[in-house]
């Protein structure tokens, strides 16, 4: 099938099927893993002997299993074996801590965990068992060894390993039941960024929804079965996820990158070799930073065709950078959790169509409307609505929450304010809410200001973002504080760490003011926050000195 039919399809199958149309078409090499390069029927093959293990152990169609894996091969057979099973499967970033693990995998009643030992030379076993021991549902817990490039030294645990899922006996799979070909039965939980809840909301995306969405960007941006993409981005994202699903949909190939260095991922594009890149912005200057400053090494030049990049503001500047650098166009998408891609540019746009972020996906319709629900006049910005096929079926086991989220005639109310230009590209002019946009990775301030609620020193504080230039963003906390009382930013962030956040979710900066406005009722009035004058008590470093919690 090609790209166009692949689109007409694509809402009627299930990622079983579509991996078995591309087993069928592309025979060679497709998936790369930064080890070995295997096929697409090596990959259906393995799903059903994993899809028998997890059988096995008592997982059945509607349970959902937590992953917490690096882009790897043992993530895409998961992903595939639970689709399979008919199994829902729940991947979360990397960097999240205990805090974040716990929360999600609560609110979706996960009866199952397949996650890395380590972490960045962090030997994890005991945050995972404290997990284990905090969610009630879970009853298998499955440590994958990793590569051992971490040189984490191992400790004693009675956590079995992810072997026994990927090395399982091939009788299992005269188990299972018959294959799931649904493709409105749901694939997978992703937690969605698109909220100021404290705790984020679960997205329920459909076989067929995700499938269809990753085959009409195909279609838009002319990718075809000898197309071979490699993200940067994790596939616990939508944007990493989304270079899987395309390479899937066309039988083309993936390459999966395990973890964020821009002379790793500039070697994988070499040596794969890569026609597609996905990368966030701040990964984009980084690897344009590294072109530009650092010696050459003689090496053949990175033979990329399209960088496709997302998730924060694309700056001209970087798209020059990016083409002077790695002489590939570059294509400017915007998406959210519930929806997977929504905007993006063309192949045969003009230079200057990257200042927006592209028109709708085939399918997908945008709007944008004033504070009285009225559509506003070309050039006027109001909130960005969408609507499409492909978009989430709801917020899991939150009726009211999803209700909320959409209008009654069905477009999604998707938070962030926008312009509709005549030509019907859509002009991005930023969050309507309070998340705080840290290189792709996006989170609640609010999550964090409520962690620092019983933070003695405090008598006021928020937490804001601030402007960066390679991040987009990054963590500002305001604090008020009691007569007397001392605080540094290192207290603060131990005071975090302790409570399991993530690294990426800690204050970069720590401002002390005399005191924080607030409403009638008592409450910090956010929207006159940034009338603060902003005296840092002292300089600190940034708590995370890599943008890639949005890469892994």
């Amino acid at each position: 099938m090609d790209a166009p039919a692949v689109e007409s399809t694509a809402l009627f199958l299930t990622f079983t099927e579509l991996l078995e149309h591309a087993a069928l078409r592309r025979t060679d090499p497709a998936v790369w893993d930064s080890l070995r390069w295997r096929t697409w029927r090596e990959c259906l093959q393995q799903a059903d002997q994993t899809a028998g293990a997890l059988h096995h152990w008592g997982l059945r169609a509607g349970d959902v299993l937590a992953t917490q894996l690096p882009n790897s091969w043992e993530l895409l057979v998961l992903h595939a074996a639970t689709a399979r099973l008919g199994v829902i499967l729940l991947p979360l970033h990397s960097a999240y801590g205990v805090h974040e693990m716990q929360s999600l995998m609560v609110q979706a009643d996960a009866v199952a965990l397949v996650a890395r030992r380590s972490y960045r030379g962090r030997d994890r076993v005991e945050e995972i068992a404290a997990v284990r021991e905090s969610c009630p549902a879970l009853r298998h817990v499955w440590l994958s060894p990793g590569s051992g490039a971490d040189n984490v030294s191992p400790r004693t645990t009675d956590l079995p390993s992810s072997a026994e899922l990927l090395e399982a006996s091939p009788e299992l799979v005269e188990e299972l039941p018959p294959i799931t070909r649904n493709p409105q039965a749901p694939l997978l939980l992703l937690a969605s960024s698109g909220t100021t809840s404290r705790r984020p909301k679960l997205c329920v995306h459909r076989h067929g929804g995700l499938l269809a969405n990753a085959a009409a960007v195909a279609a838009d941006g002319g990718l075809v079965h000898t197309d071979t993409i490699v993200s940067a981005s994790p596939l616990s994202h939508a944007f990493g996820l989304l270079s899987v699903h395309l390479a899937l949909v066309v039988g083309g190939g993936v390459g999966l990158v395990d973890g964020w260095d821009p002379q790793r991922f500039l070697d994988s594009l070499r040596s794969i070799p890569a026609t597609v890149a996905f990368a966030v912005p701040a990964q984009l200057r980084d690897l344009v930073v590294h072109l530009e400053q650092g010696p050459a090494d003689g090496r053949s030049p990175v033979l990329l065709r399209e960088v496709r990049t997302g998730g924060a503001p694309v700056s001209q500047e970087l798209v020059e950078g990016v083409r002077r650098t790695l002489g590939a166009r570059v294509v400017v998408q915007w998406g959210m959790t519930e929806i997977g891609a929504g905007t993006c540019t063309r192949p045969d746009d003009p230079p200057e169509a990257t200042a927006t972020v592209g028109r709708p996906v085939s399918g997908g319709e945008v709007r944008v409307v004033d504070q009285a629900g009225s559509l506003t006049e070309p050039g006027e910005t109001g909130d960005l609505q969408y609507r499409s096929p492909y978009m989430f079926s709801g917020y899991f086991r939150a009726p009211e929450a999803t209700r909320a989220a959409l209008t009654a005639d069905g477009w999604l109310r998707s938070g962030d304010l926008a312009t509709l230009n005549p030509d019907g590209s859509v002009s991005y002019r930023g969050r309507a809410d309070e998340l705080i946009n840290r290189g792709g990775l996006k989170f609640s301030a609010l999550e964090v200001e409520e962690l620092l609620n019983d933070l003695p020193q405090l008598a006021q504080h928020a937490v804001v973002a601030q402007p960066d230039l390679r991040l987009g963003q990054r963590s500002c906390l305001l604090a008020v504080l009691h007569d007397g009382a001392r605080l540094t930013l290192d207290e603060v962030n131990g005071h975090l760490a302790r409570k399991g956040l993530a690294t990426y979710k800690l204050p970069e900066e720590l401002i002390v003011v005399d005191r924080l406005p607030t409403t009638v009722t008592g409450k910090i009035a956010r929207a006159r926050l940034m009338s603060v004058p902003l005296q840092p008590l002292a300089a600190a470093p940034p708590a995370v000195s890599e943008p890639a919690e949005a890469a892994q």
